[in-house]
């Protein structure tokens, strides 16, 4: 496939889980908001935590509220784990997933469309992008800020796509999340993606290749999966 004039194409990525290792700031501010009650992110089924990775923070707060019976609304909780998880991030940033940036990096030297497309807010992004200098790798980048609706909406894919100067089927989506994955599907585009140790076998069967993480992977591995053969 050619990657110069109508043949180029362009890659979108999510950013927890798949670029960065971030449930640790996540679900560690959660913590502390549960932990005057005694509580805790541990109580949740294999289920319940599958589906909160690629969700909007109002969803997953709501659904914390909910579970857990918090006396706050899940609006201002939202705002008070930010401030926790960017507090945390500042003082000791967050991983790379393994091979994430190789991967950008190949991609972009072969002339593809890069994009970043987060349901995180875009102060959260922003931080993320300059502690991993991941930053001056994305053409586009969409946040959270930038959508009325929220993965498995596929808004935001279509977004990044249109960011990007291309139609949805010349882009590959790589996602680690169930709704991310919904998502790219709604779209109309192929699905690669990250598993981690919540992923279930129904999610991973809708992707169209499913990987332990980044490492080895390059441009001919898009390819593969817009031509067919991934």
């Amino acid at each position: 496939m050619d990657l110069h004039g109508d043949g180029r194409v362009g890659a979108i990525f999510d950013l927890d889980g798949t670029l960065v290792a971030s449930e640790t700031l996540y679900f560690g501010a959660t913590d502390r908001i549960l932990a005057p009650l005694g509580r805790s992110l541990s109580e949740l089924t294999p289920e319940e935590r599958s589906r909160i990775p690629g969700r909007s923070a109002l969803e997953n707060l709501r659904f914390y509220c909910e579970k857990y019976g918090l006396s706050l609304p899940p609006e201002v909780l939202v705002r008070t784990r930010l401030d926790l998880i960017c507090a945390m991030l500042d003082e000791g940033g967050v991983p790379l997933v393994p091979g994430a940036d190789g991967f950008l990096s190949s991609l972009r030297a072969a002339g593809m469309g890069v994009a970043l497309a987060s349901s995180s807010p875009r102060r959260y992004v922003d931080l993320v992008l300059a502690k991993t200098g991941l930053a001056a790798q994305f053409d586009v980048v969409r946040t959270g800020d930038d959508c009325t609706r929220f993965k498995p909406d596929p808004e935001i894919f279509l977004s990044a796509a249109a960011g990007l100067g291309l139609p949805p089927d010349r882009c590959v989506v790589v996602e680690d999340a169930h709704s991310g994955i919904l998502a790219a599907r709604g779209a109309g585009m192929k699905v690669l993606a990250v598993a981690s140790d919540y992923t279930l076998p129904e999610q991973a069967a809708l992707a169209d290749r499913l990987v332990p993480d980044l490492r080895g992977l390059g441009p001919a591995d898009v390819l593969a999966l817009l031509d067919g053969a991934g």
